[in-house]
């Protein structure tokens, strides 16, 4: 039964990756087909979590509330699929053998399986970007970068349906990657199969993300690891120098210049970035309490800006988003889990210092949060699913954990 759980899962990863509507389907599936099967650990989970608790109570204020119920209560319902998620897979995936302990994401039959699934639908996902680089044909939306300012003709976003989503899924997998060759080789535990597996989805990963051409994710991605690296483990300086030289020397030797600042007081997206967050300010005054709920801004935005009148999903920010979607209620229990979790995560680094799964959920914090100042990918659906199922995975490591700490403590 386990292992047919831990397929749910990798069928979910999949689906995530290359057809997110699907994923979303399915989820409902799996939930749906636990409650018609009465077995309600998914849900019990739930209410024992107060994180996960908090944040439904908080999302369904804000549809309460919404002016535009009918699209707040669509959007509304994505998190709440994202949220049973989370619980589904931290109840019923199974890590594998006990001894794998704190190192299970480098060890373990299961968590190997897990991570060539990753890394295959990873593959996948890389060859429809390097499809879109060379295919004559593929044609860019004029949108996605200032032609005047850019020597730039094509940026993929493979099946993610915009660079800088796609930028952000990319760093995700460069992270788990990094945070496993920060350890020795003798203890990483694989085949030399999964090892040159490993090493070609690291090497597309870069790849891909210059031809991304998103400066957050770049950005991110590199302060994620000059933080971590400057105050937990010198390795990821390492790690940053090799992926800075990599894109930024494309960068130069293409002739793009992504990378210069001088052009952004003339570039039009970040003009655009701009006005977006004055608008959000003004919506945020006069929706202070409950925000105006999701999937809403677009209509919204025409009301308070005489600039930005096109359809606009969000602002760019996820932390004016989140003041926007839930209001300051919300918008607490955003500050208030993340400030337990990071202080979680820190405090069970600096009591094993080889418990890899913290440095690597420090990390993906660490570059979602920087991310957030300039765009907020992580709230769209596809990277909400992704984000829920690596949670899920966390808790379920973390339970197994929990359970061999009991038994050798007997």
């Amino acid at each position: 039964m386990s292992e047919k759980n831990n397929i749910s899962t990798y069928i979910l990863i999949v689906l995530s990756v290359l057809f997110i509507p699907l994923a979303y389907i399915y989820s409902i599936y799996l939930i749906g087909r636990d409650i018609f099967k009465k077995n309600y650990k998914s849900l019990n989970y739930i209410k024992s979590n107060k994180y996960l608790l908090f944040i439904s109570i908080s999302v369904l204020i804000s549809i309460i509330f919404s002016k535009y119920i009918a699209i707040s209560s669509f959007y509304g319902m994505m998190i709440f699929v994202c949220i049973g998620v989370i619980s589904y897979v931290s109840v019923n995936y199974k890590v594998g053998n006990a001894s794998c302990g704190n190192d299970n994401i480098n060890k373990g039959d299961e968590m190997t399986k897990l991570l060539t699934v990753i890394y295959i639908a990873s593959l996948v996902s890389y060859a429809i970007g390097f499809y879109q680089i060379l295919d004559p044909n593929f044609i860019m939306p004029t949108k996605w970068v200032d032609v005047n300012e850019y020597n730039l003709k094509k940026r993929i976003y493979s099946s993610f349906f915009n660079p800088n989503i796609f930028g952000f899924y990319i760093n995700i997998i460069i992270l788990i990657i990094c945070t496993r060759f920060s350890l020795p080789k003798d203890k990483r535990n694989n085949s030399r199969k999964f090892d040159i597996l490993e090493k070609t989805t690291f090497i597309c990963s870069i790849i891909c993300l210059f031809y991304t051409f998103s400066r957050a994710s770049w950005m991110s991605l590199i302060l994620a690891l000059l933080l971590l690296g400057l105050f937990f483990n010198k390795k990821y300086i390492l790690f940053l120098v090799l992926i800075f030289i990599c894109i930024f020397g494309a960068d130069v030797i293409l002739g793009i210049n992504r990378f210069d600042v001088a052009k952004l007081p003339e570039d039009s997206s970040f003009a655009y970035r701009l006005e977006l967050w004055r608008t959000s300010i003004k919506i945020i005054k006069d929706n202070y309490f409950t925000g105006i709920s999701y999937g809403t801004l677009y209509k919204y935005t025409g009301l308070y800006s005489v600039i930005i009148k096109k359809y606009v999903d969000h602002c760019h920010n996820i932390y004016l988003q989140i003041l926007l979607d839930l209001g300051i209620q919300g918008f607490l229990v955003f500050v208030f889990s993340l400030y337990y979790s990071v202080k979680n995560l820190i405090k069970q680094y600096l009591l094993d210092k080889n418990d890899k799964l913290s440095m690597f959920l420090l990390l993906l914090l660490t570059m979602t949060l920087t991310h957030g100042f300039v765009d907020a990918v992580s709230l769209t659906p596809q990277i909400m699913m992704i984000l829920s199922l690596i949670t899920g995975v966390a808790l379920a490591i973390k339970k197994n954990k929990s359970m061999i700490v009991m038994e050798e403590s007997k």
